[in-house]
């Protein structure tokens, strides 16, 4: 199964209603908000990150914000983080690095979603692929985040 399968299929399960729009390639959050011509802020960022301690985590925020890295590491309870190598994000998500999305992953990781996302209307993500993005309510992307 593929990441995109893996991320449809935890959708209907929990019966999620989405809305998926095709678009050129896309490797950034600016560029995906020009090309959904939505606020930037309206984008989502899934940044996969290595603890201090080699776990790899999960941090899902709004595309125009900056990680406060000293917040990740309290949140996620080490001293420190950093991104995770590309290979291992291929490894342990499913895709590469630039269309990470929230959730679905292909192995269990802890997910830490910014609070800042919930006063959007919708927010978009892209489901493992660059031409793609799925729309959702941010209230749905929550409770997706927290399920196993």
């Amino acid at each position: 199964m593929t990441l995109e399968e893996n991320i449809i299929e935890k959708l209907k399960k929990y019966r999620i209603d989405y809305d998926v729009v095709e678009h050129e390639p896309v490797f950034t959050n600016p560029g995906m908000a020009e090309a959904l011509g939505v606020n930037e802020s309206q984008t989502v960022k899934s940044l996969v990150l290595s603890t201090k301690e080699k776990k790899t985590v999960v941090f899902v925020m709004p595309g125009d914000k900056k990680i406060d890295w000293k917040a990740a590491a309290k949140t996620a309870n080490t001293k420190k983080v950093g991104f995770a190598d590309p290979e291992e994000v291929k490894e342990l998500v499913g895709c590469e690095i630039g269309c990470v999305p929230p959730f679905g992953h292909m192995t269990d990781l802890p997910i830490y979603l910014d609070g800042e996302l919930m006063h959007q209307r919708s927010v978009y993500f892209n489901p493992g692929v660059h031409h793609k993005s799925f729309k959702v309510t941010p209230r749905d992307l929550k409770k997706l985040c927290q399920t196993k």
